[in-house]
C-alpha cells in the first residue's frame, strides 16, 4: 500500500551537521537547560508549530543569539528533548515484573508532568516520535514475555489514563488500574467460544447531523481540507471557495476557524457514537464484552470510511485542550452509564474481589477508561498507520483483545 501523505506531520527532524558549542562551564550548561525547560513548558500547552524560538528565549530569560549558540533551529531542540526522554525511559523502566515497570512509568510521568504532556500533544505530528516510544515499550515488554497483542492490551489503558485521566476529571490509582488490566474484567474465566459472526459484519451508516444544508456543506468541506492539508494550512477562504460560497457567508455560521474545528469535532463525535451504538445494539443479546468488541470494530470501520475525520480529531487534541476535553467527556460519561446498565442487567460480571473496598461506580470508571484507551490506540495502530484495509488481521487482533479482557493478561502483579 502506498504510504499516505500527512502534511505537517511525520516530519523528520535531522541532526545539525554543523559543530555547535557544547557548554563546558556551569553558566553555559544552565543556559542550555533553561532553553529546554522553557521549550518543554510551552510545548506542554501548544503544538510544535505554534511555538516560536522567540517565545522559547523569552520564557528562558535569554537572548535569541544565545539560542543559536546551542541549536540551529527549534527542530533540533525538540529532537534533543525527545532523545533525553527516550534515554530516561530506558534507564527508568526496569523492574522484576511488567507491573513494576508500569508503576515506575506512572512515577516517571508524575515527576515529569510537563514533559509527558509535551510529548503527548506533539506525538501525532511526528511519526518518528511515536515509533521510538513504541520501540522502548516493545523492548521492555518482550523481556517480560508479552506478545504483540499483550503489550498493546497492557500499555494502551495506561497511556490513555496518563494522557487523558486529568482531562476527564478522574484521579486514577495506578495499582487499581493495573489490577484490572492484569486480572481481567470478568468475574468468571470460563472457556471462551469464538466471537459471534455478527461482530464483524457491521457497515457504518451516514448519520445526518445538521438540518441546515449550507452549514453541513461548510463542515463537509472543512473536513476534507483540514484532513488533507491540516488545520494550520487551511484558511477560511479555502473553505468558502470549496463550498462555492463567499467568505462572508462562512461568518454567518461560524465566528472563526477554531469554531469550525470545534463544531467539526462535535459533528464527527456524534456520527461515531451513533454508529458504535448501532453496532453494539446488533449484538445486544450477547455479554457486554462481546458488545465492546463490536463497538471497537465499528470504530475502525467508521474511520475507514472517513479517514480525514480521524486525522482532524487527533490534530485537534494538540490545538485546543477544551476541544479534546469535550470530545472525550462526551464519550466517557455515557460510557460509564452504559456499563452501569450492563452491570445491573447481569451482562457485565465484574471481578470485584480483586479491588477491595473500591465502589462499583469507580471500578466502572476505570473500565471505561481501559476500553477507551484500547480504542484510542487501536485508531493509532490501524487508522493512522493506514492498515484499515487489512480486515482479517484486525478481526484476529480484536479476537485476541477479547480473550485478554475476559481471561486476564496472565502475569503476576
Amino acid at each position: 500500500m502506498k504510504k499516505r501523505e500527512m502534511p505537517q506531520k511525520n516530519v523528520k527532524i535531522t541532526r545539525n551537521k554543523k559543530a555547535k558549542r557544547i557548554p563546558q562551564r556551569a553558566d553555559g550548561i544552565e543556559s542550555k537547560n533553561k532553553l529546554k525547560k522553557a521549550a518543554i513548558g510551552l510545548l506542554s500547552k501548544n503544538s510544535f508549530s505554534n511555538v516560536s524560538i522567540s517565545q522559547i528565549t523569552k520564557h528562558a530569560g535569554l537572548s535569541t543569539a544565545a539560542f543559536y549558540q546551542y541549536y540551529i533551529n527549534k527542530d533540533e531542540l525538540f529532537r534533543e528533548i525527545v532523545d533525553d526522554f527516550i534515554r530516561d525511559l530506558k534507564h527508568s523502566l526496569e523492574g522484576e515484573s511488567i507491573t513494576d515497570v508500569a508503576l515506575k512509568y506512572f512515577e516517571y510521568c508524575k515527576r515529569n508532568k510537563n514533559l509527558i504532556q509535551a510529548i503527548h500533544l506533539n506525538e501525532y505530528h511526528f511519526e518518528w516520535l511515536r515509533n521510538e516510544f513504541e520501540d522502548v515499550i516493545q523492548s521492555i515488554s518482550e523481556k517480560h514475555g508479552l506478545t504483540d497483542v499483550g503489550l498493546f492490551y497492557f500499555w494502551s489503558p495506561i497511556r490513555f489514563v496518563i494522557n487523558f485521566g486529568e482531562l476527564l476529571g478522574v484521579k486514577v490509582e495506578p495499582n487499581v488500574l493495573l489490577s484490572l488490566i492484569v486480572n481481567g474484567i470478568q468475574k468468571e474465566k470460563k472457556e471462551l467460544q469464538n466471537l459471534p459472526k455478527e461482530v464483524f459484519t457491521f457497515t457504518p451508516e451516514k448519520h445526518v447531523l445538521e438540518v441546515d444544508e449550507k452549514r453541513e456543506l461548510i463542515l463537509a468541506n472543512a473536513e476534507s481540507l483540514f484532513g488533507t492539508y491540516g488545520y494550520q494550512k487551511t484558511q477560511i477562504y479555502d473553505i468558502a471557495k470549496a463550498s462555492g460560497i463567499g467568505v462572508g457567508t462562512i461568518y454567518l455560521y461560524f465566528e472563526n476557524k477554531k469554531e469550525i474545528l470545534r463544531e467539526l469535532v462535535r459533528w464527527i463525535n456524534k456520527g461515531l457514537r451513533y454508529n458504535v451504538r448501532k453496532a453494539m445494539e446488533n449484538v445486544k443479546q450477547y455479554p457486554r464484552l462481546v458488545q465492546e468488541i463490536a463497538g471497537l470494530y465499528a470504530f475502525v470501520q467508521f474511520f475507514k470510511s472517513h479517514a480525514n475525520m480521524y486525522k482532524i480529531v487527533r490534530e485537534s487534541q494538540s490545538l485546543d485542550l477544551e476541544i479534546a476535553k469535550d470530545y472525550y467527556t462526551s464519550i466517557f460519561i455515557p460510557y460509564c452509564k452504559a456499563l452501569e446498565n450492563s452491570f445491573n442487567d447481569g451482562k457485565l460480571q465484574l471481578n470485584s474481589e480483586k479491588f477491595g473496598t473500591i465502589d462499583t461506580k469507580s471500578i466502572l470508571q476505570y473500565i471505561a477508561m481501559l476500553l477507551m484507551g484500547i480504542g484510542h490506540y487501536l485508531g493509532e495502530r490501524y487508522i493512522l498507520a493506514g492498515k484499515v484495509s487489512d480486515t482479517e488481521k484486525l478481526e484476529r487482533f480484536l479476537e485476541d483483545i477479547y480473550v485478554y479482557l475476559s481471561k486476564s493478561l496472565g502475569v503476576a502483579m
